[in-house]
């Protein structure tokens, strides 16, 4: 995948758009077809402005590749992906571009000039609505895997267009679809010349906004579902209730937020009610190091990440109990069946994670059609992209190892515990304009004292043993200070003190 290849597909993307935004009258369903080009087109173009960028900086370092963060098996598949919405994208070029012409037909030879025979368009098996159909579901699929992969380097929310978005003027004028007509004239080759049967759309005011979507459904993703999965899903279950505490105290104000119906944790790798082993076991994986060995499941959650999670003050309210309860009472679980058709977001933790969920998402929609996935559903995130580094940065939260004894790092743990708690919050923020309840703030802004108090207090004993005075041993390579001893006085004789 180099910058070349994505501004041809851009090209052609925008051409098709040019000749959709020409034309006067259309019907829906080719309507929605153009609108689906200028969403796709969108995305595009961010990957078009990170390859730029990244060219740029590759100029001036004389590094080479702009997209480090994928591996070889990732490029290749992003550019068949690329291959795939060049063909689509040619199609629909020709749709529009044969519509905008009269041409009802390249392989028949057909022409038409007027506006009203667009249902006679709909009728040849070149351009039937099943075809124009699923041409749209295929554009979905493929734009909803291209964010799985700008998600993955951030192009999606650091490289915005600089351009305005291309669209259609508000006055353009829709055709409702053809009625069917089963006593239509069927002379001159079957094009009626009587009234016409299409009728256009009066231009109606914008509908006020939706109320925002309250029922969203997580998944967190690791392997063996024992450790950051869980966590997870604990943290993201108590934000959500001191979200709805706040909102229960504020009855006069609209301060609940809280947007997610079910939060839910499974195990890539765990066949305990796994929906797609199959799947799994035949996927073409980047590395050989991305397919672990498959365990059984039922296994608790860690003990060590649980006390890292429950054993503090922070959410420290009768609920915790309750989420402390259920956790523990839980035994690790495979994926589910239709995992990306029922959740609206699949979060993971580290590349291999995101890159084995991008390849089984691909995999089940071949295997069992674009129309499996909906459109908007089964994202896939990486948790780490929202820990608030520099532009392009995705920090990866990776799984605590043991220690020689085998015992767990509980300080391990509680740092991860804190990163995956602060990349939930910057994720709400982001996805779901979610703002933090009152008191989590002020938990927040006392637990930065303590930090501050913390750092204050290392910097003092550190000064203290340079100076040799917390352990009495000064650092090493000081000369060590010598006093010379006084004489004893001799016996016998009585001490003089000397006058001044």
């Amino acid at each position: 995948m180099d910058l070349g290849t994505v501004m041809t597909v851009v090209d052609l993307v925008q051409k098709a758009i040019e000749i959709y935004q020409k034309i006067e009258s259309l019907p829906v369903q080719l309507e929605r077809l153009g609108r689906r080009m200028e969403a796709i087109n969108m995305v595009l173009v961010r990957l078009q402005n990170f390859l730029q960028q990244a060219d740029q900086n590759n100029r001036k370092t004389g590094q080479g590749g702009g997209h480090g963060k994928l591996l070889p098996g990732q490029l290749s598949d992003l550019h068949k992906l690329l291959q795939g919405i060049q063909t689509n994208a040619a199609a629909v070029y020709d749709v529009f571009d044969r519509y905008n012409k009269g041409i009802l037909s390249r392989s028949k030879d057909l022409t038409f000039r007027a506006s009203w025979m667009a249902q006679v368009w709909f009728s040849l098996v070149d351009n039937s609505a099943d075809k124009v159909e699923d041409l749209m579901k295929d554009i979905d699929h493929q734009r909803s895997v291209l964010n799985d992969y700008l998600v993955f380097v951030l192009v999606e929310k650091a490289y915005e267009p600089s351009t305005p978005r291309l669209g259609r003027p508000p006055e353009r004028k829709l055709l409702m679809p053809p009625p069917t007509n089963n006593n239509s004239n069927h002379s001159n080759g079957g094009l009626n010349h009587g009234t016409s049967s299409v009728r256009q759309r009066p231009v109606l005011p914008s509908p006020s906004p939706s109320p925002p979507r309250k029922d969203y459904r997580i998944l967190f993703v690791d392997p063996y579902n024992e450790g950051r999965s869980v966590i997870a899903e604990a943290l993201l279950k108590m934000i959500g209730q001191l979200t709805l505490q706040q909102a229960t105290k504020d009855k006069d104000k609209d301060t609940n937020n809280w947007r997610i119906a079910q939060i839910s944790s499974a195990g890539f790798f765990i066949k305990r009610r796994h929906g797609a082993t199959d799947a799994v076991d035949t996927l073409d994986y980047s590395e050989k190091s991305f397919q672990l060995p498959w365990r059984p499941g039922g296994e608790p959650p860690n003990a060590a990440a649980m006390a890292a999670v429950f054993d503090n003050k922070w959410a420290d309210y009768p609920f915790k109990r309750e989420v402390q309860t259920a956790t523990l009472g839980r035994k690790s679980t495979g994926l589910p069946k239709d995992v990306f058709s029922t959740f609206d977001f699949v979060v993971v933790f580290t590349m291999r994670e995101h890159d084995n969920m991008v390849k089984l998402k691909q995999a089940l929609s071949t295997k069992k059609g674009a129309t499996a996935i909906p459109c908007g559903k089964g994202r896939v995130l990486q948790l780490g992209a929202y820990l608030g580094q520099k532009k392009g940065q995705v920090r990866e939260i990776l799984h605590t190892l043991e220690e020689k004894n085998g015992r767990k790092n509980r300080e391990v743990w509680n740092r991860q515990v804190s990163d995956i708690r602060t990349a939930l919050k910057g994720f709400l923020r982001q996805e779901m304009k979610w703002t933090a309840p009152v008191g989590d703030e002020k938990e927040k802004e006392k637990e930065k004292e303590r930090e501050k108090d913390k750092a204050k207090r290392a910097s003092m004993e550190k000064a203290k043993g340079l100076l040799g005075l917390s352990t009495g041993k000064l650092a090493p390579g000081k000369p060590v200070p010598t006093e010379k001893p006084k004489p004893a006085p001799e016996k016998g004789k009585p001490k003089v003190e000397k006058k001044k």
